[in-house]
């Protein structure tokens, strides 16, 4: 139906006479609906973002989503054929995105012009990577393990390079500079182009073809060196041929170009994330060329972070640089994203056609959630930073289906969108879409204006700076991690210049069962078995709360060696117990709170390292953690102006918090020993071996990931305290002999493998037991079906 509509749309717009565009730039066609592009640009890229269960695809032509790759990205286990735009959870298939980028909207000498990275209306955008650029000068990676120091190496190589506010490379400079392998600081001469992508001099270099480093028989061990005369006799290509080392992206070693990794080429840089992602555009570029499109002089940065932790695992982040490489100024620029956010599972037809849009004025998020089909989860965008305090820009949110929200698609029109000149700036933000009409809803979302410092405009040369992020979440204000407790994060996180914040250690968990009750202790300082860190002791350099207090308090007085800043921020234990017999991290609820009482945060109820859980369940299996969390943290954002006046942004969000399933300890309450004859039972009777015995499903053969035929387990329970139980076929022969002996414990079960004395399986049937203990001797039956 969705490709019906689009067809008929497009229709309408052709024969009606809205060819705002005859010619298409690039085509982000739907599949089925848009027409594909004239001109086909290839020469862009796209590369998969991945922030643990949230990933989506980006391509340097500014798009990201499904229509960054051309509707048709690789397959993946949701889809073999063709992979999702955007999906969260991954394991869940829920698609998010079918397509999103930047607009840049200004007025040039009394004319607006929009320059749309993404106009998702007709499927068409006007920022393009240069085709002259090299394959390095497209999109680069990295991660913060990439700048990691490596004793392997070396020398110099041993020092971890690309640190942050560092001067990495010894030249004087702390640049931070773009990861984009060029020389940008000017320091790189051919001389030092001595490694390249291995990161290894030819000296030390080692390969199984010819093997070791030696000047005259074997100076390129590694086949990596440029030299485009001689053949590459190492890496033979699908047919067997050995190719010319003529490709200066692929022999990166004496190529005389400056590639990333190589010394002394701006390596004052250093990865944010687990996945740092770069590109960049133009929207004057000279391939294609289009008569139609005026050029606003724009060339854009695309910087993208994420984590596979829980710091940030439901937001990937992004950051611009709109530089004004053009001649003239632009006024009254505004900066936005249109998003077409297609939300649904895609095992339910026409998923898209049940979204709606709404907006979070307090954090600044624009988002589309599908609220009928189960499993979907919500995707937001979260405006972070502007070169304006948030609170004094003008913001327009408009939600739609294909019909233009402006009459049209003329920059004219697209511009007094961006700037709610449309909506005579007092309808900016559209009322939230009722979720009783759905729809196949996409929408726009920007703010501004911007005039550079100068507030005369944006002047040639000027670079505007915005930073945005993609949210999502298990709901929109309700669940666990929902979008709006995530796109706080993403503020909190991004004010810390994406510095994970302090989370004080668990501290070391003991328990001791005893009848119908759990005894905890923890933070057992002088205990041999406790390597942990006191969290008592836990300092943070960077908390302003404590900075603030004097150097007499206790938060501060006697510092670790090197530290002067900050200080303890240690502010409590937090006690959870689960039932769950899988111990699922979902599963842990909290018992008790013991906080600090200094009268600063919290509930000031005094710390305690014991506790006695009771009125327990025998036979039931129980899951505790103690966690530490951390005093609240202020985050101040300076904003000086061209006069020098500063203004501030702050936030105040809640200490961390250790996890959970630091030092989580599993239970299992034994049944207590019996006193009398005749009350040993067998469970599970009978036994089937077509159930699920696993701690997930409630029994004790271990975890369902890790199970084998080695962990079935029958237990016998209620036990005297020492007893001789064995176990025989119907005929009298003995299968095996178990002996119980709980000393001084209160344990009245056993548990066997149900393997004979000669370890073998046993064959469906019903089986004879004995116990024999002080008390007499008890006979009885269990059966086993296979």
């Amino acid at each position: 139906m969705k490709r019906i509509l689009i067809l008929l749309t497009l229709a309408w717009l052709m024969l009606g006479g809205l060819q705002a565009r005859e010619t298409p730039a690039n085509s982000f066609s739907r599949i089925g609906g848009y027409r594909h592009s004239k001109v086909t640009v290839n020469f862009a890229k796209q590369a998969l973002q991945s922030a643990g269960e949230f990933k989506v695809w980006l391509s340097n032509m500014m798009v990201m989503g499904l229509s960054g790759f051309d509707n048709n990205p690789p397959g993946d286990d949701c889809n073999p054929n063709a992979g999702l735009g955007a999906v969260y959870p991954a394991s869940a298939c829920v698609e998010h995105l079918f397509g999103a980028g930047p607009w840049v909207g200004g007025i040039v000498n009394g004319t607006r012009y929009v320059t749309e990275g993404y106009n998702g209306n007709l499927g068409y955008g006007y920022m393009i990577p240069e085709i002259r650029d090299t394959a390095r000068d497209r999109m680069w990676t990295t991660s913060e393990p990439d700048s990691f120091p490596d004793n392997d190496r070396p020398g110099f190589y041993k020092t971890a390079t690309n640190r942050r506010d560092v001067d990495d490379d010894g030249d004087g400079k702390i640049n931070e500079d773009e990861l984009d392998g060029l020389d940008n600081d000017g320091d790189w001469v051919i001389a030092t182009d001595d490694i390249g992508a291995d990161g290894i001099p030819d000296s030390l270099e080692y390969d199984d073809c010819f093997g070791e480093y030696d000047p005259v028989t074997n100076p390129d061990p590694a086949y990596d060196n440029w030299t485009p005369t001689k053949e590459d006799r190492c890496h033979p290509d699908a047919l067997g041929r050995f190719p010319l080392m003529r490709d200066k992206n692929k022999y990166t070693e004496k190529n005389g170009i400056p590639d990333h990794g190589e010394p002394h080429v701006d390596e004052d840089y250093a990865a944010y994330s687990d996945n740092d992602i770069y590109c960049n555009a133009t929207d004057t570029f000279r391939t294609p060329s289009y008569s139609d499109h005026f050029p606003l002089g724009i060339k854009v940065w695309q910087k993208s972070y994420a984590w596979n932790s829980s710091f940030a695992e439901n937001i990937i982040f992004f950051e611009y640089s709109f530089i004004n490489v053009g001649r003239n100024i632009i006024r009254d620029a505004y900066v936005g994203f249109f998003a077409d956010m297609d939300v649904g599972p895609i095992n339910r037809g026409s998923y898209w056609t049940r979204n709606y849009a709404a907006y979070l004025e307090s954090v600044r998020t624009a988002y589309i959630h599908n609220p009928v089909d189960r499993g979907s989860t919500p995707l937001g965008l979260t405006v972070l930073k502007t070169p304006r305090p948030l609170d004094q820009l003008t913001y327009t949110f408009q939600w739609h289906d294909f019909d233009p929200p402006c009459g049209g698609f003329e920059d004219e029109e697209l511009y007094s969108c961006m700037s709610c000149e449309a909506f005579g700036f007092t309808n900016c933000v559209k009322p939230d879409q009722s979720q009783y009409a759905l729809d196949d809803t996409r929408f726009g979302f920007y703010f501004g204006p911007f005039n550079g410092d100068s507030t005369e405009g944006f002047r040639p040369g000027d670079t505007l700076k915005i930073a945005v992020a993609l949210v999502t979440g298990d709901g929109v204000e309700k669940g666990d991690k929902n979008l709006l407790a995530n796109a706080r994060k993403a503020l909190l996180i991004y004010s810390n210049d994406y510095r994970k914040p302090k989370i004080p250690p668990s501290p070391c968990l003991d328990t001791t069962i005893g009848f119908k009750k759990v005894t905890l202790r923890w933070r057992r300082l002088g205990d041999e078995r406790c390597v942990t860190l006191d969290p008592l002791e836990a300092w943070d350099d960077s908390n302003k709360f404590i900075d603030a207090l004097p150097d007499t308090h206790w938060r501060r007085i006697n510092p670790p060696p090197g530290h002067v800043k900050g200080g303890r921020y240690f502010e409590g234990f937090r006690l959870y117990r689960s039932e769950d017999p899988a111990g699922s991290k979902s599963s842990f609820t909290l018992v008790k709170q013991f906080d600090v009482a200094d009268g600063m945060f919290g509930y000031d109820t005094g710390i305690d390292t014991f506790f006695v859980d009771t009125n327990l369940f025998r036979g039931k299996t129980y899951w505790y953690s103690v966690t530490s969390y951390g005093m609240p943290t202020l985050s101040i954002i300076e904003r000086p102006d061209s006069l020098g006046n500063v203004t501030y942004d702050s936030l105040v969000t809640d200490g961390g918090e250790s996890d959970v399933l630091e030092n989580a300890i599993r239970v299992n309450l034994p049944f207590s020993v019996s006193e009398q004859l005749g009350e040993v039972l067998v469970v599970p009777n009978p036994y089937r071996v077509d159930e699920d015995y696993t701690l997930e499903n409630g029994g004790w053969e271990g975890r369902r990931s890790t199970w084998s035929e080695g962990n079935r387990l029958l237990k016998f329970i209620h036990l005297p305290r020492k007893a001789t139980i064995r176990v025989f076929t119907l005929a009298g022969d003995l299968v095996t002999t178990l002996e119980h002996d709980a000393g001084n414990e209160d344990r009245g079960e056993l548990e066997w493998n149900i393997l004979s004395e000669s370890n073998r399986a046993l064959a469906s049937g019903i089986y004879v037991y004995t116990v024999e203990s002080d008390y007499g001797r008890q006979i009885g039956k269990f059966v086993l079906i296979r």
